[in-house]
């Protein structure tokens, strides 16, 4: 190749050395992780059973919510991915076992299990949730809308049914508020479920 060849094609050689430089030193940016966390109550009892056995679950989300990346709303209509915000670990996983957490702490009791539990496991009282929105806006609220029940959990019996739509401010404009924003609603539903059991253990 001559000289005249060489700087020709100079302006290439140097571009794809700058891409392959790119390449080598360049980062893309790192993922973030967060997960919900219980409420940071006092026992709440007011009166009822004493210790009783809760059954946590089924949990059922909203197909939406069933992934890694942290969903939040641009408005009613669209819905929007974190590309590097997610939760932790499987967002249904952590659903679970903060309410179970907060309804042990509320009533209190120490006999909280999640579904699925050993048979050998009695309960007397099972608690299924269904979540039909768990997310928000940053730098606004979060709103969690569930329909929830409780059973007795000898003859399955429905003791309690209700719907929740509960939305909470967020105290900053980025993923860490919303998610505290998130685990405070979950409290006041954990909240409103525990009044549910000690009510139907006051009846006679």
């Amino acid at each position: 190749m001559g000289a005249r060849s060489v700087f020709r094609c100079l302006p290439i050689i140097v571009a794809v050395a700058c891409l392959l430089l790119a390449g080598c030193f360049g980062q893309s940016p790192s993922s973030r992780f967060y997960a919900l966390t219980p409420a940071d109550v006092a026992s709440e009892q007011g009166g009822g059973a004493e210790n009783p056995a809760i059954g946590i679950g089924p949990i059922h989300l909203a197909d939406y919510l069933d992934q890694p990346r942290i969903v939040t709303r641009k408005d009613d209509h669209q819905l929007v991915r974190a590309e590097y915000d997610q939760w932790a670990g499987a967002f249904k996983d952590n659903v679970t076992s903060v309410l179970a957490e907060n309804i042990g702490h509320m009533l209190p009791t120490r006999k909280v299990y999640l579904y699925p539990w050993r048979r050998s496991l009695a309960v007397d009282y099972q608690v299924v949730v269904d979540i039909v929105r768990y997310d928000g806006t940053l730098g606004r609220d979060a709103w969690l809308v569930t329909r929830w029940s409780v059973f007795d959990g000898g003859d399955k019996s429905l003791l309690a049914a209700d719907r929740s739509s509960i939305r909470e401010p967020v105290d900053g404009g980025g993923y860490a508020a919303l998610v505290a924003a998130q685990s405070r609603a979950l409290a006041q539903l954990s909240r409103e479920i525990a009044e549910a059991i000690r009510q139907a253990a006051r009846k006679p």
